[in-house]
């Protein structure tokens, strides 16, 4: 039988700078490059059919782009380990290429699985690093300088023409496994989502690069103008449209500027969160601090479960009576993105003012998320829901936000169409509407709901009862040692503060 190599795309769906593409094509052996759509993963609660739609966009682009070369991608409907065992009815494995995914529970767990077949069966899989991201490291000892040397290494050259890629045939056994036909709402463009691939991702980055980035830091904040002048890289960047080394990259030629800087310190935070993720993946599941998983459960069990379904219900569907969270979440479930400040403040208003379980808010984030990646996501939910026990506690007053960062009510007005006609006063806080002012808009004020919650009164509770746990011996007793594996370059002098 021919020996064959594999080359396994996860989220790494991209030509340029990809290791394992490239060691393929230095073995001379013929390559199947292929991707799965893998049965025992679709019912994963993060999902969504909008990464679905992502993911197909990023394989048609590639594709193509390997269809020019006179290559083919090979896309399966199986679980990896099932392709596994059909591919080597016909042909001896030799090598398996991909890189290492930093993913939830359910695919750390496929991972597993693949790794012991692999050993039973003498297959060599080779997992490399497409972050700067150390896997199985507890500590944050040395990453700083790790990620520093990942980060600076060239772009990883894809020789194209060395590499031979393998054709199934009918006669093969993997051959009844090639996905023949996807659901409908999988391969429906939506106009308002951002198109996945990576010749599309190239092009937002080099516009990005040319018209907005020097407007990066004005804008970031708003969640009106950040669509517009942000990077919009997130979802490139958490399917591996575009690898984070690449972007860096990209900057190098550019002259210094503040949101030069901006920007560079965003990326580098990316790995710097993976790291979090990968050095404590419980996160998924617990809060960072232990401690908080007895306060959190006791504080539930004092609060009406009918009023937090209820609750639930009005923040994710945008019906909370709160200008701007409700604007946030419906240009979330329509567009699958807002800006990093709204998306903190729909947490801190979800944990803190609303009271809600922390793990429903997450699931429900996850699958809005267009740009979803697990070693981002959950680290910033622990720090925005107060589970650290040494990050700043942030409880956002989403009236004080709206005032800030949306004055003009641009972004309320385009999703919270209730309030168009108001006075921009009252769109921001229509609840101060005067009798008078009550009888005007009468017609108006019908189509918008009730605050939920008076925010003034359940920030200060929020503050208060968040305070009153972080001071707890429990809590504290457990920071010394998440400082030491959650943060870069933590002291010796201040781990004896915090000991303290």
């Amino acid at each position: 039988m021919e020996l064959i190599d594999i080359v396994w795309l996860k989220r790494d769906l991209r030509l340029q700078d990809h290791a394992p593409l490239a060691m393929a094509c230095q073995s001379g052996r013929r390559t199947l490059v292929c991707y799965c759509f893998e049965p025992s993963l679709l019912n994963d609660p993060h999902l969504h059919s909008s990464h679905q739609r992502f993911i197909v966009e990023s394989l048609a682009d590639l594709s193509g782009q390997l269809k020019q070369q006179g290559l083919s991608l090979q896309v399966f409907w199986c679980d990896f380990i099932t392709l596994l065992e059909s591919l080597s009815e016909n042909f001896i494995l030799q090598n398996l290429y991909s890189h290492e995914e930093i993913g939830v529970m359910s695919t750390f767990q496929r991972d597993q699985a693949v790794a012991r077949w692999c050993r039973t069966h003498g297959v060599h899989w080779q997992e490399i690093p497409q972050y700067a991201v150390q896997r199985g490291h507890r500590g944050r000892s040395g990453w700083r300088a790790f990620a520093d040397q990942f980060l600076k290494q060239p772009c990883c050259q894809v020789q194209l023409k060395q590499l031979t890629t393998l054709q199934l045939q009918p006669e093969h056994r993997a051959y009844s496994l090639k996905c023949q036909q996807l659901p409908r709402l999988w391969l429906s463009r939506n106009p308002h989502y951002q198109p996945g691939g990576e010749q599309a991702a190239q092009q937002q980055l080099q516009h990005f690069i040319d018209e907005r980035l020097e407007q990066y830091s004005f804008h970031i904040s708003k969640p009106h103008s950040s669509r517009q002048f942000s990077s919009r890289l997130s979802a490139y960047l958490a399917y591996g449209n575009l690898s984070v080394r690449s972007v860096l990259h990209a900057l190098k030629p550019l002259p210094a500027s503040r949101h030069r800087r901006a920007f560079y310190s965003r990326m580098r935070w990316h790995c710097h969160f993976v790291q979090k993720f990968e050095s404590d993946c419980r996160i998924e599941f617990e809060p960072l601090n232990p401690a908080y998983q007895r306060l959190l459960a006791e504080h539930q069990q004092q609060l009406d479960p009918v009023q937090q379904q209820e609750f639930f219900t009005a923040w994710a569907e945008g019906q909370t009576g709160l200008p701007l969270v409700d604007a946030c979440m419906r240009a979330l479930l329509s567009t699958g993105f807002v800006n990093f400040r709204m998306r903190a403040m729909l947490v801190s208003v979800a944990c803190h003012h609303l009271q809600l379980d922390w793990k429903s808010v997450a699931l429900h984030l996850a699958q809005h998320f267009l740009d979803f990646d697990p070693g981002i996501h959950y680290p910033q939910i622990q720090m925005q829901a107060g589970m650290t026990g040494f990050n700043t506690l942030r409880i956002y007053n989403p009236v004080q936000q709206s005032l800030k960062q949306d004055a003009e009510t641009r972004f309320i007005t385009e999703f919270v169409p209730e309030l168009r006609d108001f006075p921009t006063a009252l769109r921001h806080q229509p609840w101060l509407m005067t009798p008078l002012e009550a009888q005007m808009f009468a017609e108006f004020a019908e189509g918008y709901v009730k605050p939920v919650v008076d925010i003034q009164a359940t920030g200060r509770a929020a503050r208060e009862r968040l305070w009153r746990w972080r001071e707890s011996p429990a809590v504290q007793a457990a920071v010394p040692r998440l400082l030491r594996t959650q943060v870069s370059g933590f002291s010796a002098q201040q781990l004896a503060s915090a000991q303290e």
